[in-house]
């Protein structure tokens, strides 16, 4: 193809060869035929002089996993096989602002390669954002001495794919609070209570049916002229299901303090507390039915970096439809569970209720967490008085919409809880911590 300064030469040549017909000038047109000629002359010589295949370009990765607070080392490495001089090439290695700066060096080089050559550049970025993203691909531009030609090629399979992490700080954060056991400090060492068998006495009430006739205190049946059973507690493991809603709105936000980043943060926090209780931790993500991902409660040793890598893989897309993922959901998993759903619940009252229902159907215990839209979306400082107003209006009309669905929900003895970007997490243990107490999930 024609560089920058070909196609330049090709412009003045059409110019005055159009020039010199119109005004009879011919020495204007002997000049834009050499013009013309130099142009299209140059060309395929340029092509049978390079051979831009011999030049062997590839991208050297560190890893292809990093936490959104660490750096990545890219290093490109540039080889000539062929037999012939590269005097002017371009390198360039794409990448996506929005997802990643440069922090160090730059993705592109300029320069001349001799036969058998191997040249490397490298350069430093940090990512914005947690998720999956793709750096590349690789491009080549080879030019001529004078750049009247040149040759672009998009190296072949040069994309690689990037799994970033949340932020590296937090999960050191986690980590301490487990190995600390401070949640057992700040909520207390809360057992499950079970009828009839255990290992702790805990009380004694009386015999209702179904009770185990094993757990029967006969003396004081007899005492008490009616059948007493004796129950125990123990620290018995439950089912704990982490929903975390995908959709688009929960996109809304900050690029790295959406509701849904809030979300994940909170998701990986109550997985790793509810670990060292010694319960076993699912996760989901849902929008509609096609999208709900899944994966199995464990108490497994690695189970929370398998969670923590389900959730890297995910951003807020598509729309929201409850119930349809709530039934894709039991269609998966039948034991009873406690599960904790982190959503905005932007959607209709029936979509919200209904999905509630069929949980509640297979004895799952349900607490919503909500994160309200306007306290993670709305900066008062960056608004007009318009835009204030029209916020304020938004707010009311979405806090009127989980006024009206709270009722039903608590109808079906679920839990409704609105919170904001800087009580989300506290609330989120201490839901778990008030149901694990009340022996709730099992």
């Amino acid at each position: 193809m024609l560089g920058g300064n070909g196609r330049a030469l090709l412009l003045f040549g059409i110019f005055f060869l159009t020039a010199g017909f119109a005004f009879e000038v011919y020495y204007l047109i002997v000049f834009s035929l050499f013009c013309l000629f130099a142009t299209v002359f140059s060309l395929p010589q340029f092509d049978a002089s390079l051979n831009v295949d011999d030049l062997k370009v590839e991208r050297i990765l560190e890893s292809t996993t990093m936490f959104k607070d660490s750096f990545l080392h890219v290093k490109v490495r540039i080889e000539n096989t062929g037999g012939s001089q590269f005097n002017f090439i371009d390198i360039f290695d794409e990448y996506n602002a929005e997802t990643f700066r440069v922090v160090m060096g730059e993705n592109f080089i300029a320069t001349r390669i001799n036969p058998k050559q191997v040249l490397t550049f490298s350069y430093i970025i940090e990512p914005k954002v947690r998720g999956e993203y793709s750096i590349g691909p690789l491009s080549v531009i080879v030019k001529d001495r004078l750049g009247f030609n040149a040759e672009k090629r998009v190296v072949p399979d040069s994309i690689d794919d990037i799994l970033i992490y949340p932020p590296y700080e937090m999960l050191r954060k986690i980590e301490a609070l487990a190995a600390q056991r401070a949640v057992n400090r700040t909520f207390g060492i809360h057992r499950s209570r079970i009828k009839g068998m255990g290992t702790e006495f805990y009380g004694m009430r009386r015999y209702v049916f179904g009770d185990m006739f094993r757990s029967i205190d006969w003396k004081a049946s007899v005492r008490a002229q009616r059948l007493i059973v004796k129950e125990f507690e123990t620290d018995r493991s439950i089912n704990v299901m982490i929903f975390v809603d995908s959709s688009n709105s929960m996109g809304g936000g900050a690029i790295d303090a959406t509701k849904f980043e809030y979300c994940v943060q909170a998701a990986l926090m109550l997985a790793r507390i509810a670990l060292d209780r010694k319960d076993r931790v699912g996760m989901a993500t849902f929008s509609d039915r096609k999208h709900f991902r899944f994966l199995p409660p464990s108490n497994k040793k690695g189970h929370f970096y398998n969670m923590l890598d389900f959730l890297a893989r995910v951003m807020p897309k598509h729309e929201k439809k409850f119930e349809d993922s709530m039934d894709e959901y039991i269609h998966r998993f039948k034991p009873r569970s406690l599960i904790v759903v982190l959503s905005d619940l932007e959607t209709s009252k029936d979509d919200i209720l209904l999905g509630l229902k069929k949980l509640r159907a297979q004895g799952n215990m349900v607490i919503f967490i909500s994160p309200f839209s306007p306290w993670f979306e709305v900066h008062e400082t960056d608004l007009t008085p318009t835009d204030k107003a029209i916020a304020e209006a938004i707010s009311e009309e979405m806090m009127e919409h989980l006024l009206n669905v709270k009722p039903g929900i608590e109808g079906m003895a679920g839990t409704l809880i609105n919170v904001g970007p800087n009580d989300m997490l506290q609330i989120v243990l201490n839901e778990y911590a008030k149901a694990r107490h009340g022996g709730k999930g099992e």
